[in-house]
C-alpha cells in the first residue's frame, strides 16, 4: 500500500517505455492508485488517456468500467 512509491514505479514504466506492452496496465494501475488517493480529476484523465491511446485492451475495458462507476459515485 506504499502508493507514492507505486505509483512512481508505474509512471517510469510509462515514460521509459512508452512502446511496452505494459504501459496500458501501468496506466490503468496509476490510475487505481490516483482514485485510492482522492485525486478523481487526475484518475478520470489517466483512465480516457489509457481508453484513448489503446482501446482495444483489456485495460481499456476496464478503465471504462471504472469511469462509470466513478460517474456513478459523483466522483
Amino acid at each position: 500500500r506504499d502508493f507514492d512509491s507505486a505509483l512512481s514505479e508505474f509512471q517510469k514504466v510509462i515514460a521509459n517505455y512508452p512502446r511496452s506492452s505494459k504501459v496500458p496496465d501501468a496506466l490503468l494501475k496509476s490510475s487505481y492508485i490516483l482514485y485510492e488517493k482522492q485525486q478523481w480529476s487526475e484518475a478520470r484523465s489517466t483512465l480516457q488517456s489509457l481508453i484513448d491511446q489503446y482501446p482495444s485492451s483489456t485495460a481499456s475495458r476496464l478503465a471504462a468500467d471504472r469511469l462509470k462507476r466513478m460517474q456513478a459515485e459523483g466522483h
